[in-house]
């Protein structure tokens, strides 16, 4: 029996692109979504263009969205970590409908693409998209991430003094990109922002982040083991199932300005 698991994503972004909600049957915005499935005793990797979708361990079933992708080709790639020869992980990338319920690898339909990796190894492929919405991360320039570390350092500081000004500022090419999405508006941001900074979330900073390059140097996934950004609001409230964390700065780009991010 597979278990679904989610993708850590920001609280406040419920459009198509971060993630699969529901729709009108009668309309189709297609999106570009990836199904993925592990296996006992075996962590599986699963990367579009190096940005990391899942990386996780034991038996699962998912369907993602990807979110950063090129006009033309795109680069897709599974890796199975594990002492079983038997173990599997697959990996499947599709067209769908937002809103549609994605079925595991393999029963899906509009396949682009499809790998199937069998005891430890790695596996890739490359896939065709169509164009792109003007978002930042296609004009971004490929660099080094010199100065990231620094900028993240800041983003966190702003943060604990609940500078909101400063904080937000990080955010510029973030809320562009999701307008064009159909996302929240940047008011919205800027009130979730105030919210996390009003002193109802205790902030963390992650421990033992990973910086990753991807999409071809242009960007960077900055994450924990767990998959989390590198700043973390965690609520006070101590509620019966738990409380409430929300992890931000995963992904980041250099401008003009500085380190910024451009997805939450």
């Amino acid at each position: 029996m597979f278990k679904s698991i989610k993708p850590v994503c920001w609280a406040l972004v419920t459009m198509g692109s971060m993630g699969i909600t529901a729709m009108s049957a009668h309309a189709c915005k297609e999106i570009t979504t990836v199904a993925l499935q592990g296996s006992d005793a075996a962590t599986l990797t699963v990367r579009v263009n190096d940005v990391i979708l899942v990386n996780h361990k034991g038996s699962h079933f998912n369907a993602i969205p990807a979110n950063f992708l090129f006009e033309g080709d795109n680069d897709v790639e599974i890796e199975l970590v594990t002492d079983d020869p038997e173990a599997t992980g697959r990996a499947e990338v599709f067209i769908a409908c937002q809103g549609d319920f994605p079925e595991e690898p393999g029963k899906n339909q509009n396949v682009l693409t499809e790998l199937h990796q069998k005891g430890a190894g790695t596996q890739s492929a490359v896939f065709q998209a169509g164009a792109q919405p003007a978002f930042s991360y296609l004009t971004g320039d490929v660099t080094s991430d010199d100065g990231l570390l620094e900028a993240i350092e800041a983003m966190y500081n702003a943060a604990v003094k609940g500078d909101t000004e400063a904080y937000i500022a990080f955010f510029d090419p973030m809320m562009t990109d999701l307008k064009l999405e159909d996302g929240p508006p940047p008011e919205m941001i800027k009130g979730m922002v105030s919210e996390l900074l009003s002193g109802k979330y205790t902030i963390k900073s992650s421990k033992n982040i990973e910086v990753h390059k991807v999409l071809g140097g242009r960007g960077y996934q900055v994450v924990n083991s767990r998959g989390q950004g590198p700043v973390q609001f965690e609520e006070k409230t101590d509620v019966a199932t738990g409380r409430t964390t929300i992890s931000q700065g995963a992904f980041w780009l250099k401008t003009d300005s500085g380190w910024k991010v451009f997805r939450p």
